[in-house]
């Protein structure tokens, strides 16, 4: 993964992934094109899952904090 899609917010990451996910439906892109924007792709939505993941712990380990107070 590029430290340009490491260090990208949630937000900035889907968005980038729906443009892919645009030019690729579209069909218009040579074969290396599409290629290189199918693993721009996989990398973002392994970033957007990380992210998830790591609200998600956070949540859990909040939670179970103010459940013993």
């Amino acid at each position: 993964m590029s430290d340009k899609i490491e260090n990208m917010n949630y937000e900035k990451a889907i968005e980038r992934l729906e443009e892919i996910v645009i030019l690729l439906e579209n069909g218009d892109q040579p074969l290396d094109d599409s290629i290189k924007l199918f693993e721009e792709g996989t990398s973002l939505a392994q970033r957007c899952n990380n992210l998830l993941e790591n609200a998600q712990q956070k949540i859990v380990t909040l939670t179970a904090k103010e459940n013993e107070v």
